[in-house]
């Protein structure tokens, strides 16, 4: 008996010893070998980099993950609730595991012969997510367990929870409530309500299978789960579970669509945070950065661009079909289409590729799945670049065409084309320098080829506003007479003879004349009297990065630059002579809101404030009576000037109003010709005034500001000098004090005593022949006595 009880003593110990050596080895592999939790206390998962307008609005984002870390005390009740009743309704109660649960997925695993349920707690599933790699082992199962244990000792509930519900996945590219909430319900995670809340925590179980916009039948059924569950323990009363179970996925409807707004300016600035943090900080970091993008503004320059752009290519012509099918592949093709569910219900303004099946001497029949349609062809306007012997369809065909509701809700199709032709856009608030608008082409989806910043193209005569200053501040006025007649150079043993558009020459004209009509021989023979070198030197203080031309056809706009140039160029003649660099990004900010980078502008003198108005005057008037007479139906002040270069290449209207500055570009990224009206003021005035129209609808007309210095007098269009009382055509001028005309233009006046004629330079009774410059004086370059 003695030796039976000494025998049981011995097997405890050695049962002990046995444990304790199981113990010890559990703990010499695992728990010594286990990732330390100071990674959790320092969690640092990506985070979107959010940009916004300068209105507050997110206008785009970067990331590598798309999330927005919330604080847990952001994160309203109901929320938590939600998903603790979802995913861990012993939450606040265990020490990170739950032994039931445990024993529960052990048991379906061996029935299963594999891994099959986890049995997870919420502090495991942090754990899993950022500790441990994602296998499906009992070693790993065992490591998350003690991790678990781990972390419940060292972190609290709440603080679980926030790591938890920031870095779950909730489908859709959204990461933690805070982007899903955005995603799903277009507000913040404080804000939503219990039906939404529910959504969202159903949704970690099986991210795919219950997505709202996916598989709406499974979300709803999912949402009403955690409801249920919620109401069982007690979260929730039974009046808002009834409540929440009504509003089902109606909380969807809440979801704002919006369009993606601004891509060129954002990739602007992604480009920039790039350069200036890195690419991995850029997308990991959470940034915060406002911009001065405007929203509406760039609604409004997209839309612009966009029906600029294809009334343009309506006018350019069709250039042909896109392909053309043999019959076993249009048999292949009318095949594929029967199953396709998309187009039941086609979006219009979308363009579908579709197959000629028939083809008379009028019409053409497009098929495009259950949809056919007969097109009269007979008036179509063919491109003159399409030879006249293919201008025609055959059967087989692939043509772009775009769905149209009739007055019966019929779908037809509409032939269409995409157009090969570009445009962009920029608008700058001249006194700060932000960028209100910015539209870099036709589709950003297509080309993300940035044409406002990106591609160097010569201005044509959108140029010559900046040599006239350099003429106003060296002598000139823009009374200055110049001769408009033939005149020719040799320039490296060729001749060169410069011409105008028109191919024909004016006479004495002045500089006033010569800008409104844009007239190419007069700003020759002005770069020629102030020399090459010094215009060269005077337009290059407005910042172009390349190289000004040194040579006559300078003033011309021979020299390559891009459209954000020479808008802020202009934006100089809109602010008083002074430049300030054109700025996207107003500042950045960390993820907790902490400054980084604030951007003020620098502010610089390049022109006296006199210069840039009486430029400014000018180009009023090339609105009102010269190449820019398109925008005069704008009626409110404004100031513009077209350009075009050979060959009409590029088209180029650039403009202000007291309110707003934008310029316009149109052209072919492979620099074909734009057709015989393909001038500025003819495809890149329309799409101006179409963005201009709607940018100042709610601002109040005003008129430029006069500064101080400015003298205004009656001066005769012929001479340039002061006009006569009874001179019809006199016009009032403005000019820098000083440098007004003294004479009068002559005239002969006969003396009837004594039968002679005497020439007359002065008059002495025109008491309003002169007038202070001032905010009221009348409008200038108009003809006062018509």
């Amino acid at each position: 008996m003695k030796r039976l009880r000494w025998l049981l003593v011995l097997g405890v110990l050695a049962l002990g010893v046995g444990a304790g050596a199981v113990a010890f080895t559990v703990y010499d592999q695992y728990w010594r070998s286990l990732p330390p939790i100071s990674n959790l206390l320092a969690y640092d998962p990506p985070v979107a980099t959010r940009v916004y307008a300068d209105d507050g609005q997110l206008s785009g984002e970067f990331f590598f993950e798309k999330r927005y870390l919330t604080a847990i005390d952001k994160i309203p009740t109901v929320v938590r609730d939600a998903f603790v009743a979802a995913e861990d309704s012993e939450f606040y109660e265990h020490p990170g595991i739950d032994v039931r649960g445990i024993l529960r997925a052990f048991m379906a695993n061996v029935q299963a012969g594999t891994v099959v349920q986890g049995g997870s707690t919420i502090t495991q599933q942090v754990v899993k997510q950022l500790l441990l790699t994602p296998e499906r082992s009992y070693r790993r199962k065992l490591r998350e367990i003690m991790l678990s244990v781990k972390l419940e000792r060292e972190l609290t509930k709440d603080e679980i929870l926030y790591l938890y519900l920031n870095q779950i996945y909730l489908g859709d590219g959204n990461y933690g409530v805070g982007a899903a909430a955005r995603a799903y319900f277009g507000k913040s995670t404080a804000e939503l309500d219990l039906a939404e809340a529910a959504l969202l925590a159903g949704l970690p179980k099986a991210p795919s299978r219950y997505s709202p916009t996916r598989n709406p039948e499974g979300a709803l059924t999912r949402q009403r789960y955690v409801l249920r569950r919620m109401l069982e323990e007690g979260f929730v009363t039974t009046g808002a579970y009834r409540g929440a179970i009504r509003s089902g996925l109606n909380v969807l409807a809440k979801v704002r669509s919006r369009a993606k707004v601004g891509s060129y300016y954002t990739e602007y600035v992604r480009r920039y945070l790039v350069d200036r943090f890195g690419e991995r900080a850029t997308y990991y970091k959470g940034f915060r950065v406002h911009t001065g993008m405007n929203l509406k503004m760039q609604t409004y320059a997209e839309a612009a661009v966009r029906r600029g752009i294809e009334q343009l290519d309506l006018d350019l012509g069709y250039l042909g079909p896109i392909s053309h099918l043999t019959p076993h592949e249009i048999d292949e093709r009318l095949e594929a289409q029967t199953d396709r569910d998309d187009l039941l219900n086609m979006e219009e303004g979308i363009a579908y590729d579709a197959l000629v099946t028939d083809v008379t001497d009028k019409t053409i029949t497009v098929t495009l799945g259950p949809h056919a349609s007969e097109v009269d062809v007979t008036s179509l306007k063919w491109h003159e670049e399409v030879e006249k012997s293919d201008r025609q369809f055959t059967v087989g065909d692939v043509v772009e065409t775009t769905p149209v509701i009739d007055e019966n809700g019929a779908t037809l199709l509409a032939l269409t084309q995409t157009p090969q032709v570009e445009a962009a856009l920029i608008a700058i608030d001249a006194p700060s320098g932000h960028v209100r608008a910015m539209v870099g082409g036709y589709d950003f989806a297509r080309s993300q080829f940035n044409r406002a910043t990106q591609a160097y193209r010569q201005p044509g005569s959108a140029f010559k506003p900046l040599v006239y200053a350099a003429a106003l501040d060296n002598g000139y006025t823009p009374a200055s007479v110049l001769l408009d007649a033939p005149i020719q150079f040799v320039d490296n043993d060729e001749i060169w003879r410069p011409q105008n558009y028109s191919r024909q020459f004016y006479g004495p004209t002045t500089l006033r004349r010569a800008l409104e009509k844009s007239r190419n021989v007069v700003t020759v023979r002005v770069v020629q009297d102030l020399g090459v070198a010094p215009v060269a030197d005077y337009v290059s203080r407005f910042g172009f990065k390349r190289k000004i031309g040194r040579n006559l056809s300078v003033g011309l706009g021979t020299s390559e630059v891009t459209l954000l140039e020479l808008t802020s160029a202009y934006s100089v003649l809109a602010n008083a002579g002074r430049k300030v660099e054109p700025m996207f990004i107003t500042r950045i900010e960390d993820s907790a809101g902490n400054l980084l980078d604030e951007y003020k502008g620098n502010n610089t003198e390049i022109m006296p404030a006199q210069t840039a108005y009486l430029i400014t005057s000018m180009l009023e008037g090339v609105v009102q009576n010269g190449t820019g007479r398109n925008v005069k139906s704008l009626n409110r002040p404004t100031a513009g000037k077209t350009g075009t270069t050979n060959d009409q290449r590029d088209a180029w209207f650039m403009g202000y109003t007291p309110d707003v500055l934008a310029g316009v570009w149109v052209g072919y990224d492979d620099q074909r010709t734009l057709g015989a009206s393909g001038t500025g003021g003819k495809v890149a005035a329309p799409i101006w005034l179409d963005f201009m129209k709607q940018a100042t609808a709610d601002t109040s007309v005003s008129d430029f500001v006069m500064p101080n210095g400015i003298l205004c007098v009656h001066v005769d269009p012929q001479t340039g000098l002061r006009a006569r009382h009874d001179n019809v055509d006199a016009y009032l001028e403005c000019f820098r004090r000083g440098t007004e005309p003294r004479t009068f233009t002559p005239i002969w006046k006969y003396d009837p005593v004594l039968g002679t004629e005497t020439l007359v330079t002065d008059e002495t009774a025109d008491p309003v022949n002169v007038r202070d410059g001032e905010p009221l004086a009348p409008k200038i370059g108009r003809h006062i006595f018509q």
